[in-house]
């Protein structure tokens, strides 16, 4: 059975675009793009590319055509959602030296505090599925341990800020790339 196997190349692909775009428009950069988020943003590029080149009918199944399609859409979803969060007070590009100015608990960070390298993340997810590749998984783990370190350093310049009680409270309440199943009161 042939399988609509494009749909998702197209959806993968206008979802990448959309992501590159807002990384472009949406992340202030106070003293230009640092060297790591440069790294980050051509892995970024290649793990897509190679994602998006594995997605053929030959592997699919309606299964996984399914799963990936609805993946995509929640990334989607969760990274617009973001956008419309932040758009009133642009964050800084990720591993930037600028101190945290304001704290955001609001849409998607009330769950997550980093929900736009959770978007990511389930971005690369549905693209593994949508391959059927397993060897595509360390892409992804390698792609979540460049989010790790940026989130990590993101939330050192939060404790070392005058938003340092504020975050602890926050970190208690929302899980880093996942929301937490038992919130504190």
């Amino acid at each position: 059975m042939h399988l609509p196997q494009h749909i998702l190349l197209v959806v993968a692909c206008v979802i990448f675009v959309g992501f590159t775009v807002g990384y472009v428009v949406l992340f202030r950069r106070p003293e230009g793009t640092p060297w790591p988020m440069r790294v980050v943003a051509v892995l970024s590029g290649i793990v897509t590319g190679v994602h998006i080149a594995e997605i053929t009918d030959e592997r699919a199944s309606w299964g996984s055509f399914i799963a990936a399609l609805v993946l995509y859409a929640i990334s989607a979803a969760l990274y617009l959602w973001a956008v419309s969060t932040t758009r009133r007070q642009r964050l800084s590009v990720a591993f930037s030296a600028d101190q945290p100015q304001f704290l955001l608990t609001a849409g998607p960070y009330n769950f997550v505090r980093h929900p736009f390298y959770t978007a990511y993340l389930l971005y690369w997810i549905a693209g593994v599925i949508a391959a059927k590749e397993l060897w595509l998984i360390p892409t992804v783990i390698l792609m979540g341990a460049c989010f790790a370190a940026a989130a990590l350093r993101e939330e050192a310049k939060f404790a070392d800020s005058p938003l340092g009680a504020d975050y602890s409270a926050y970190r208690r309440r929302a899980g880093m790339f996942l929301p937490r199943l038992f919130r504190p009161a």
